[in-house]
Formats: C-alpha cells, structure tokens, sequence
C-alpha cells in the first residue's frame, strides 16, 4: 500500500507498507544529498567512551558530537557547548571533557561540565534571571 508524499518543514518524505512495517524515506528540500549521519566514524575518547562528530543538519543548526559508554548514548552537544539532541542537563564527565578539548579543540566546554538548554551566549546574558526564574 502506498502513502504517498508528505511535506513537513524543510523535508518531504514518502511512505509506503510491506508486510508488517512502514517505511519513510525522508528527503531534504533544502540540502542535496544522501543523509550520511548514519555512516560517521567513531573517534576513541578512552576507556569505554567514544564520540562521533556531526555536521550541522539544517542552516541553523550546529556542528556537534554524540559521545558514548559503549553503544549507550550519554549525551549530544552543540559546538557551543549547548544542548544537541535533547541532553538538556547533562553532566560531562571528567576523563570525557578532557579528551574532547583534545579530540575536538574547537569545541567549547560548558561551564562545570553540565550542558544547559541555551546557548551559552543566553546563559551568560541572562544566566543570573534563568536560575532565579
């Protein structure tokens, strides 16, 4: 059975049913090209963390990287050091922050290793409202 073509925000993405599952395959309006996140390389942080680097996905959006403890994502963080991916509020380890300003020395580390949800311009414009709000 086909779904057809859909369009939400920047993307169009067309859907179709085999057996039992539903398959979306989704195109960027905006950015030729095959999506290639899927294909990154991981880069060895120490121990059992390691990290991939992403492009930015849209015009808007950042470089960031994932990093990892085994196959389990910790968290994802924006070249700025703010949030990627939902990791509002997550805490960097130690042994991790430091292998990122060697493996990735043009990002920048949030302030005690926590990831915020803004970027750290905001934070630091408005930081003193943020916390009392």
């Amino acid at each position: 059975m086909v779904m057809g073509f859909r369009e939400f925000c920047d993307y169009e993405w067309f859907s179709f049913t085999m057996e039992n599952y539903v398959v979306h395959i989704l195109f960027s309006k905006s950015e030729p090209g095959p999506l290639l996140e899927g294909k990154s390389k991981y880069v060895e942080l120490g121990g059992v963390y390691s990290a991939q680097l992403h492009q930015a996905h849209t015009s808007v959006g950042q470089t960031h990287i994932h990093v990892y403890a085994r196959n389990n994502q910790l968290f994802a963080m924006n070249h700025d050091g703010s949030a990627h991916d939902r990791s509002h509020g997550s805490q960097i380890p130690n042994k991790v922050a430091q292998a990122i300003t060697q493996k990735f020395p043009n990002f920048t580390l949030p302030k005690d290793n926590y990831i915020e949800s803004a970027p750290s311009g905001i934070v630091n414009a408005f930081g003193h409202q943020l916390l009392l709000g």
